[in-house]
């Protein structure tokens, strides 16, 4: 018999903690012929399986092979260049920013996510629109700044090799 934790997560039967998510509570089986669907969980897409007893003509009328997909997970854009920290706990660390929106800060729902305490959690936000680079503040705590700026930006394209400032962390952007 399968344990799943209560975030659906298959689990050994010894297990006491679920790998995944760290949750416990154990939960049975799910009922024959129902399925525990939620986002993170892999599906499999295009032709369903026969059913049982069904004949060649099973699936009709879905075409291609099956393939398996990532439900809730939205595809990444292409990498139009990145962040490399220059000081702070992640210094050397490089971030990958990618084409369309970008938002930096400490919150883990963040396309940019950084460790410092003196930046937000929804800091700042970098769009790629025309060719071009667009830093925003998202009305930060600390500020965001450019270069060697005195004064806090509230949007401002940045290009190839500037220095951007969030809080006391310093980031040098690249670009592609």
């Amino acid at each position: 018999m399968s344990k799943f934790c209560a975030n659906g997560h298959q689990m050994e039967d010894s297990w006491e903690l679920c790998p995944y998510c760290q949750k416990t509570g154990a939960v049975d089986t799910p009922a024959p012929g129902k399925t525990r669907i939620q986002s993170g969980d892999t599906v499999l897409s295009g032709r369903p399986p026969a059913a049982p007893g069904g004949g060649a003509g099973a699936g009709a009328g879905f075409g291609g092979a099956r393939k398996t997909v990532v439900i809730g997970e939205k595809p990444a854009g292409a990498v139009v260049g990145w962040f490399v920290a220059l000081n702070g706990n992640q210094m050397g660390e490089d971030f990958r920013v990618r084409d369309g929106h970008n938002v930096l800060g400490t919150s883990p729902d963040c396309e940019i996510v950084v460790d410092d305490t003196t930046v937000s959690a929804k800091h700042a936000s970098l769009r790629r629109k025309d060719g071009k680079f667009w830093l925003t503040d998202l009305d930060s705590t600390n500020g965001t700044f450019v270069n060697d700026a005195t004064e806090p930006i509230a949007r401002e394209e940045i290009k190839d090799n500037d220095t951007i400032k969030l809080g006391k962390l310093a980031l040098k952007f690249k670009c592609l």
